[in-house]
C-alpha cells in the first residue's frame, strides 16, 4: 500500500527504507509529541525518532 506523501523527513543518517538507504523518508502524516517525531509513511509503515535524528520535516511542494 503506497500513499501520496505531503511531507518529507530529512534524518541526520541513512535508514534502510523500501529496500535501499535513503536520508529522506516520504511522510504522509506526522505528529510531534514531546522529543519525538511519529512519522506515518508513504509505505503504510509507522516509524518514530528523536529530535536529535531529524534534522527537518518539509513539506513536498518546497
Amino acid at each position: 500500500m503506497t500513499t501520496e506523501h505531503t511531507h518529507v523527513a530529512v534524518l541526520a543518517n541513512e535508514e534502510e527504507y523500501d529496500g535501499g538507504l535513503t536520508s529522506e523518508l516520504p511522510v504522509v502524516d506526522y505528529e510531534f509529541v514531546g522529543s519525538m517525531y511519529m512519522f506515518d509513511l508513504a509505505d503504510g509503515t509507522s516509524r518514530s525518532y528523536g529530535t536529535g535524528v531529524v534534522e527537518e520535516v518539509r513539506p513536498v511542494n518546497e
